[in-house]
């Protein structure tokens, strides 16, 4: 399931100091750029798998911050 941020909610989240920064790029491959999970895996060489619990990951951390 795809979050919709607003473009405010994208910044401060791209800002956000508890992402790392594969969870960074990730982010904005995929919420800034729209790019597909399968793309993003073949861009950063990653399993599609670790792609997944990338975007888990930054989808936790949202919901604290947000």
């Amino acid at each position: 399931m795809k979050f919709l941020y607003s473009v405010e909610d994208m910044e401060r989240m791209y800002e956000n100091p508890w992402l790392t920064d594969r969870e960074r790029k990730v982010f904005d491959l995929y919420y800034r750029r729209g790019w597909r999970i399968e793309d993003i895996a073949a861009e950063i060489e990653m399993q599609r798998s670790t792609v997944d619990r990338a975007l888990r990951s930054i989808r936790k951390k949202s919901a604290r911050m947000l």
